[in-house]
């Protein structure tokens, strides 16, 4: 049997052992390959969570089955749980120095102020941020040089994740995503979006001379799906901006990907918005 093959069976065995019959390490073994590997979760914290409270006489479990927890939670977007557990580690296990200084730095990462409600986050150490909205099922991955900032309510009905630049980013303002679920049997999303674009103009009625270059306009596909993008000029407290559009249709979902940007800006916008459209599933 090839040395591959033989560690997989063995994980296989360890995870058919019941809980009481396996040693803190193997029970620590265990959570990190349902966390990192089987991507379960919800069973990895539920293990790392009884290792910390079965007090194993060796303490160097103990803690790490305590930092695995705080990354579990992490990687599902609890960041205030997150942040408790780390506080644990700190607190309970500060005699593991190395370990104490990696988390913090983990969640030095993770800034203030990012609040999820409406979908899934997984947030990983050198990782992309990844996300998967409860509501329509669409799935985004940050671009690179970006993290996810929050999600909330959005106008018509919609919701929307936000994201921020991870450093500066002179020209670049906002970029977003807003979604919807939608049912139109029988219509072609073609029509849908050639409406969508042309309506567009009504919802920026806080930027009356929001504009779309009509030459700017062209026919897509993202994820599978049609799609239609654009760019408008508008102005922003005297100052001249630019928004940079895509919107995608399926027969379940409408979502519109934009980015706001001054003139010199518009490649830059151009780019993270593409990127963030070229990463995404939409059913």
């Amino acid at each position: 049997m090839k040395l591959k093959d033989f560690k997989a069976a063995a994980i296989v065995m360890l995870l058919a052992m019941p809980g009481a019959a396996q040693s803190a390490a193997e029970q620590l073994q265990k959570g990190v390959y349902l966390q990192q590997t089987a991507g379960d979760l919800d069973s990895a914290i539920q293990i790392f969570r009884q290792i910390v409270a079965s007090n194993p006489a060796e303490r160097v479990f103990a803690a790490q089955a305590q930092m695995h927890l705080a990354q579990a939670l992490l990687q599902k977007g609890d960041l205030n749980a997150a942040a408790t557990e780390f506080g644990v580690l700190a607190a309970n296990f500060g005699e593991f120095h190395e370990m104490v200084a990696a988390m913090a730095k983990q969640m030095a990462g993770v800034q203030q102020g990012r609040t999820f409600s409406k979908g899934t986050v997984f947030l990983s150490q050198g990782e992309p941020d990844r996300y998967q909205h409860r509501l329509t099922g669409v799935a985004l991955v940050a671009p690179p040089g970006w993290q996810l900032d929050g999600d909330g309510p959005a106008p018509n009905e919609g919701e929307q994740v936000t994201f921020r630049a991870r450093g500066p980013s002179p020209n670049v303002y906002a970029v977003a995503v807003w979604l919807k679920p939608t049912s139109n049997p029988g219509v072609d999303p073609a029509v849908l979006l050639r409406r969508d674009v042309a309506n567009k103009k009504q919802t920026m009625s806080r930027y009356p001379d929001w504009t779309l270059r009509p030459q700017s306009i062209q026919t897509l596909t993202v994820a599978g799906q049609p799609a239609i993008s654009a760019i408008a000029d508008y102005t922003y407290e005297g100052a001249a901006r630019v928004e940079y559009l895509i919107w995608v249709r399926s027969q379940k979902n409408h979502v519109l990907f934009f980015g706001h940007a001054n003139p010199a800006g518009l490649s830059a916008v151009e780019a993270v918005v593409n990127q963030l459209a070229a990463t995404a599933v939409v059913p």
